[in-house]
């Protein structure tokens, strides 16, 4: 009903307690200035009040007939709903009758609750763990997150099939009993609380989800807020608790991007050598060059970066180095790097939980179509730089994507809904030279810290340049390589090396999810590269 969403838009915007207040007024104005033209009129004869009578009953169920009408059409809006939480006074309205539904994690375990001594209030046993992805119902702030989005089958209105009919049938005539449905996500529940305690005090992003289905098991964005009271979220404008920086947050992926790039070039079987010096490489004749991250650290230390020479593919891509990656960009040219940005969804916004009432959806990338000539462009995204950025579900994307073969599956919180292919980002082939290049970094470059035991984890460090303070610290991952089953992406703000702030703490993410049984019989199958 476009005309019934219009007016609860109005009525649930800045002005509409002024604007009920003030119908509430002109009605009883109206109603003083009939009663008094009744009494003060000639009296009227038979015929007259009848038709007066005939009128007044007509006007009635006509009132009756809209309010109805209006009742049972408008609890299928949540803008309706919200109204109605807000403006409606009744004691035994059937909104504060209904016990809101629970939210539990895919195991089962309890992520919100209604408080039985106070309907009005609800319970987040994971409190700012799990704030962003689970979200609060508020009698005064609303509803975010999966509150938000489940909120139709929560408070017991929504249509979406024969049960949740027969439920609100049974609500709107009984409201002593009046429930609203239970909604199950894919997270888990101690993997989100194990993720919260890993990043501490630091501002960041973590993203865990399965590799062949999509599925969501942790979605930790920090600074956090305490969803019980989230108005105190409102009052900190400068760490901006509320935003969901996992789907949200835009940031340059560094040297995570890596991953695309020498999966186009595995598609296109182009593997060459470059010399890479240690002073950089200019993608022009004028410019600052593109240098590896190994030169600004002897620069530091006082001496020279000499460079890594002529290195190939899988070396460049286990020690990361920047001056290899930009001239492979070039390589591989403008046509091929904008079609993979293209398959890779990442500039689109991303549907993460999708219901028939509302929906959460990540922020869009933003990578820049390369014109045709401009190599100082290509050459800077094809390192994660330049005018790129992306939310840490995107690079969580694209790794899945290799660790299931190519294809990717569409990220869902919602732990009913049917999985969703996006495509094809990759070729097999090519994603199985990029599993093994992942490899090789973990076992022998920038992500050795990660190497654990038996896993055989494949992964990629990221280190990204901001305009302000330190880098950014990326590392994301899947394992095990044989028959990959996570996989595990961290942003730690200017947290600086990838490897240093970000790595370890996807390592005992990996460890964390062995402990828990997420990995089934697989951690131990041999590593074809060992």
């Amino acid at each position: 009903m476009p005309s019934l969403e219009s007016i609860m838009d109005l009525l649930n915007g800045g002005h509409g307690a002024a604007i009920f207040t003030g119908l509430r007024q002109l009605f009883l104005v109206c109603l003083v200035l009939t009663v008094a033209g009744l009494l003060l009129a000639p009296r009227p004869g038979p015929k007259q009040l009848w038709l007066l009578a005939g009128g007044l009953w007509l006007a009635l169920l006509a009132l009756l007939a809209h309010q109805g009408a209006w009742q049972l059409a408008g609890f299928r809006e949540p803008a309706f709903v919200r109204f109605m939480r807000f403006h409606d006074p009744r004691p035994d309205a059937p909104h504060k009758q209904v016990r809101r539904g629970t939210i539990y994690d895919w195991r089962g375990s309890v992520l919100a609750e209604t408080d039985a001594r106070d309907l009005a209030q609800r319970l987040y046993p994971l409190g700012p763990a799990a704030c962003h992805a689970v979200g609060y119902a508020h009698p005064r702030y609303g509803t975010a997150g999966a509150e938000h989005a489940a909120d139709a089958t929560l408070a017991g209105y929504s249509f979406s099939n024969l049960e949740e009919l027969d439920r609100f049938g049974r609500n709107l005539f009984d409201h002593r009993t009046a429930a609203g449905g239970d909604v199950r996500l894919t997270l888990d529940a101690e993997l989100q609380r194990k993720a919260y305690a890993l990043m501490a005090d630091r501002i960041g992003a973590i993203v865990v989800l399965r590799p062949d289905n999509g599925a969501i098991l942790c979605l930790l964005s920090l600074p956090a807020y305490d969803p019980h009271h989230p108005e105190t979220a409102l009052r900190d404008a400068d760490a901006a608790p509320l935003l969901n920086r996992a789907v949200q947050g835009l940031y340059p992926p560094g040297s995570t991007v890596k991953i695309l790039v020498a999966g186009l070039a595995a598609e296109r079987h182009t593997a060459p050598q470059f010399v890479c010096p240690g002073d950089g490489f200019s993608p022009e004749k004028s410019g600052r060059p593109i240098r590896d991250s190994e030169y600004y650290i002897y620069l530091r230390e006082g001496r020279s970066w000499p460079g890594h020479g002529r290195i190939g593919l899988r070396y460049a891509f286990a020690h990361s180095s920047n001056v290899y990656f930009s001239q492979l960009g070039l390589a591989l040219g403008t046509e091929a790097f904008n079609d993979l940005i293209a398959r890779s969804h990442i500039n689109e916004r991303i549907i993460y939980y999708d219901s028939p009432i509302g929906s959460l959806t990540s922020e869009a990338g933003h990578v820049p179509r390369v014109a045709e000539h401009d190599r100082r462009a290509l050459a800077q995204l094809a390192i994660g730089q330049g005018k790129m950025l992306v939310t840490p579900l995107h690079a969580a994307m694209w790794t899945a994507a290799v660790a299931n073969g190519g294809e990717l599956w569409q990220p869902r919180l919602r732990a009913d809904a049917a999985p969703v292919s996006l495509g094809r980002v990759l070729k097999p082939e090519a994603a199985e030279t990029v599993t093994s290049l992942m490899r090789e970094a973990v076992r022998h470059g920038t992500g050795r810290a990660v190497n654990l035991p038996g896993l055989h984890v494949c992964g990629k460090t990221g280190t990204a340049e901001t305009p302000d303070g330190d880098d950014h610290a990326w590392f994301t991952c899947f394992a095990p390589r044989a028959h990959p089953e996570i996989v595990v992406t961290v942003l730690v703000e200017h947290g600086g090396y990838g490897a240093l702030a970000a790595a370890p703490v996807a390592r005992a993410l990996l460890q964390e999810a062995v402990n828990l049984g997420l990995l089934g019989e697989y951690p131990n199958d041999p590593d074809p590269a060992e």
